[in-house]
């Protein structure tokens, strides 16, 4: 289900939650996600199993998953972030 994910080139390096956001060009505030990271990570893998791109879009355009994926990091990043929690 998460194959196209997967198949970002360097993805499969990634092994903290900072990689991902350097990797993804997502800004963050280091101390937020130090207390936030799991969640945030968790959310984004849940984001990331819902949203299956079309495999014809991703042929079209070959940064489409990468694009994806950094707006799916960035949203579960925001959802955790202070101002957002009640």
């Amino acid at each position: 289900m998460m194959e196209w994910f997967y198949q970002i080139p360097g993805v499969d390096e990634l092994d903290s939650a900072e990689s991902f956001f350097e990797f993804f060009s997502v800004p963050y505030d280091p101390l937020v996600l130090r207390h936030c990271c799991l969640p945030v990570l968790r959310e984004f893998h849940q984001r990331l199993r819902q949203n299956v791109p079309l495999r014809n879009l991703l042929e079209e355009a070959p940064r489409a998953p990468w694009l994806l994926a950094r707006r799916l990091l960035t949203e579960s990043y925001q959802h955790h972030l202070p101002e957002h929690t009640p």
